[in-house]
């Protein structure tokens, strides 16, 4: 299960990318992607895909000041 965190009213979740080789299921972790509260009701969210947490907490800070939802 990927791990969330919500800062500043806006959910930062862990994305994934799995791929299957005999035997066995390889999952690797490929960045952070940043998604409204409600997500499920109106499916907003920033394009695009940030390598670590730190990042996409200061990709939050710029969705705010921008006022892009």
């Amino acid at each position: 299960m990927a791990k969330t965190w919500v800062y500043r009213g806006r959910v930062i979740e862990e994305d994934f990318e799995s791929w299957s080789q005999p035997g066995h299921t390889l999952k690797h972790r490929t960045g952070y992607i940043i998604r409204a509260s409600g997500y499920e009701q109106h499916g907003n969210y920033v394009p695009g895909k940030f390598r670590t947490l730190a990042e996409a907490k200061r990709g939050v800070d710029e969705v705010i000041q921008v006022g892009f939802w």
